[in-house]
């Protein structure tokens, strides 16, 4: 159960040192880097929301009970998003990474580490608790995380119209859930080369953000992984106080046992992956966000099999 998730965290890094190795070739550089960012954020993304949609909800009444329990992961991420906050004033980090910072404390790799995971610990069974767990990060990443990533660019700022504000708060990736979520509530049927087209689409978004995160790591240097001050920072709020607290607000939660342990897990997951690339197109600190993407899905090869012992407790 453990080598599992420890084996697809370490297909995650050989991906990511695949991206840094090929940045350095002429053939890819930073156009490469370019298109595989505007190619998972504009495409593979909204099609991988869109399919994970029709995938867990098979009817309206799935959907709804789904939707109903969303509050609750809500709840301990806005309390993660809220420490992420304070701390970030504290600790005194530049505004041009606030951002990062507070997204990588507060949401985590839900589907691509957090759903093996889950499903190796639990069983298929959990699953859909892990996706109402999953609706909330979502939701609230592409809402609060982005907002939080826009404010911390330095650019000049300037008068938002009301076309960009729509924009920003519909990025391409929330659209596609909106979208799953209007073809389970109207019972649309879609062909079959539909579906397996967008499967297909789906099984590429991993491979692609973890390119373009060793692409990034490649341009900035290695010198980006150092443990500065920062990065210390995330590391020790990560791996110390957000599952200390996550464990206490669940503790008293008046949940049954495998909900509560299937929500510790995925709280306590490493940062998101989609994280990199948004950076990047909100103009926040990038190259730090990919630094900490890589650092902390590193380290959870020793922190999962711990969370795995630690929620035997709850």
């Amino acid at each position: 159960m453990v080598m599992d998730a420890v084996n697809s965290i370490l297909a995650l890094l050989l991906l990511i040192a695949t991206g840094y190795y090929i940045t350095g070739k002429s053939w890819f550089g930073q156009g490469g880097a370019n298109l595989i960012s505007k190619l998972t954020m504009q495409l593979v993304i909204p099609c991988y929301m869109f399919y994970n949609v029709l995938d867990t909800c098979s009817s309206r009444q799935d959907l709804l009970e789904m939707v109903s329990s969303t509050p609750v992961p809500m709840g301990i991420i806005l309390a993660d998003l809220a420490l992420g906050l304070v701390l970030a004033t504290l600790l005194r980090i530049e505004r041009f990474r606030q951002g990062v910072f507070v997204n990588v404390i507060a949401f985590s790799n839900t589907t691509i580490i957090g759903f093996p995971v889950v499903e190796q610990i639990f069983g298929a069974q959990a699953l859909p608790t892990a996706m109402i767990y999953y609706m909330g990060n979502t939701i609230l990443f592409w809402t609060v995380g982005v907002w939080l990533l826009q404010r911390s660019n330095p650019g000049e700022k300037r008068a938002i119209t009301l076309k960009e504000r729509v924009k920003k708060l519909l990025p391409p990736p929330m659209i596609g859930l909106l979208l799953g979520m209007a073809v389970v509530v109207l019972n649309l049927p879609l062909p079959g080369f539909f579906e397996q087209g967008l499967s297909m689409m789906k099984s590429a978004t991993t491979p692609l953000c973890m390119l373009f995160i060793g692409s990034i790591i490649r341009q900035s240097g290695l010198k980006s992984l150092y443990p500065t001050k920062d990065m210390l920072s995330i590391v020790g709020v990560r791996f110390l106080v957000v599952p200390l607290m996550v464990f206490g607000l669940l503790a008293i939660l008046p949940y049954d046992l495998q909900t509560k342990q299937v929500f510790f897990i995925l709280a306590t997951m490493p940062a998101m992956t989609q994280l990199g690339i948004m950076s990047k197109e909100c103009g926040s600190d990038y190259e730090f966000a990919a630094a900490a993407i890589t650092v902390t899905t590193t380290l959870s090869m020793v922190a999962i099999p711990i969370y795995v012992y630690v929620v035997s407790f709850l």
